[in-house]
């Protein structure tokens, strides 16, 4: 391995103290064992490490969050470009900006925009970083009111192949811009900081239904026309656990008074009458808390993704009930986010991220402890998704998979051939590439 000279921040290699838990990532369905990582402090730091990479041929990935699915932001004897360090965090109220470092992860950047009474439209599991989510697109509580998290970025400042620290936006650099809102997680450069458009925000209504599972067809018929076409306000969701599981679950959050989300919510109750309901005001960062949970220990899991573009057929709430009627385990499920609103207001072609006319994204999710049941997860995960193939299209970036053979179109569709011309003009020697990384030809 090369030498150290040329790498700044904290460089931990193989070895050294702080290795182990350097190199675990989200999924603990993946062990890999990088050569060296560098915890990036500033953005010389990620000059320094990919001019570093440049000239010792090293294999590098790049890492703020670490929650890739697939572990696609570790590699094994090579180089993790580590960006959580970069937290710089400038709130302009007056201009409904802020300025945001590439490091930080959700719950923690929730918390300080909720200082000033601002919201950004992102995820909602905590550790996630912007990053990625925003990279791939970013969905959340607020993204049908507020578009999705990359809808919200102003300017991006990023790393290129050449070890060059430039600005990114509509008038700068804009074919970049416009590629790194949907498909710019690790294919052009290492982003380091992120200028949003950030919301208002003071008090959000709550819901929270429960159904039993032999309600899930009922459910999933008056939902999926339902969620998207509700007030842009409001943006749904709805968790179909396992028959082993049990229950069939759909809470949202609503920007606006409880009583009106009472009466929006009140069709989807009057159809199919839950076994539970329950309302409640609440802030928008008790909101974001609620949805992030309790911390949990690192998870085994296989997930994948797929899109509804019309609404399941009766054939095809027969596959989703009998797939979800025989899992390998109780916490197998399938979840379904609601788009429509402020994510179909903006064009397809408009950013790199394709998928605006869905009526809702499913996740498949399947998590175990023992390795010796990975492939029967696995292997439900894909046979489920398969399945569903005739009633879906395409896949969500940010739920990466590395089974679905045809992922480039499936991840950005007709977006494709422009994203190709964007790599071939930022990273013709393709520098920045893993496993499915944006291919220049």
């Amino acid at each position: 391995m090369a030498l150290t000279a040329g790498l700044t921040g904290r460089v931990i290699w193989q070895g050294q103290p702080g290795y182990e838990e350097a190199r675990r990532g989200f999924n603990a369905r993946f062990s890999k064992y990088p050569a060296v990582i560098v915890y990036c402090q500033i953005t010389q730091d990620v000059v320094n490490a990919v001019l570093w990479a440049r000239q010792y041929k090293v294999p590098f990935r790049i890492r703020c969050g670490g929650h890739s699915y697939e572990a696609y932001c570790l590699v094994d004897g090579g180089l993790v470009i580590d960006t959580s360090g970069l937290l710089q965090l400038q709130i302009y109220e007056r201009q409904g900006v802020a300025r945001i470092g590439a490091g930080f992860r959700l719950l923690p950047l929730y918390e300080e925009l909720w200082k000033k009474g601002l919201a950004l439209p992102g995820g909602t599991c905590p550790g996630v970083g912007i990053s990625g989510l925003t990279l791939g697109g970013g969905f959340g509580l607020l993204s049908r009111l507020y578009g999705m998290t990359c809808d919200n970025v102003i300017e991006l400042e990023m790393v290129t192949a050449q070890g060059n620290a430039i600005r990114a936006n509509n008038e700068q650099h804009p074919d970049l811009f416009w590629a790194c809102r949907g498909a710019g997680d690790g294919s052009f450069g290492v982003v380091t900081s992120f200028t949003f458009r950030v919301h208002p925000i003071d008090k959000v209504a709550y819901y929270s239904l429960t159904w039993d599972f032999a309600q899930l067809k009922e459910v999933v018929r008056y939902w999926q026309n339902w969620a998207s076409r509700a007030d842009n306000r409001l943006t749904s969701v709805l968790l179909l656990l396992s028959q082993q599981g049990g229950t069939i679950h759909s809470s949202g959050v609503f920007v606006g008074e409880e009583q009106e989300l009472r009466s929006i919510v009140q069709p989807l109750q009057k159809v199919v009458p839950p076994k539970t309901a329950n309302f409640r005001t609440m802030t928008w960062i008790e909101a974001a808390r609620l949805f992030a949970g309790t911390p949990v220990q690192q998870a085994k899991f296989k997930n994948s993704s797929a899109y509804a573009y019309e609404p399941f057929s009766d054939a095809a709430l027969d596959v989703l009930s009998r797939h979800l009627q025989n899992t390998p385990g109780a916490a197998d499920m399938v979840a379904f986010d609601a788009y429509g609103g402020a994510i179909k207001q903006v064009s397809p072609e408009a950013t790199a991220f394709a998928h605006r006319n869905a009526l809702f994204v499913m996740q498949y999710q399947a998590y175990w402890n023992q390795d010796a049941e990975a492939a029967l997860h696995i292997d439900w995960v894909e046979r489920f998704r398969q399945a569903m193939l005739p009633y879906t299209r395409g896949a969500y970036r940010d739920y990466c998979d590395s089974q679905i053979a045809d992922w480039p179109t499936a991840y950005f569709g007709d977006n494709l051939a422009r994203l190709r011309r964007v790599k071939q003009l930022y990273d013709p020697e393709n520098l920045f590439r893993f496993e499915q990384s944006i291919p220049p030809w």
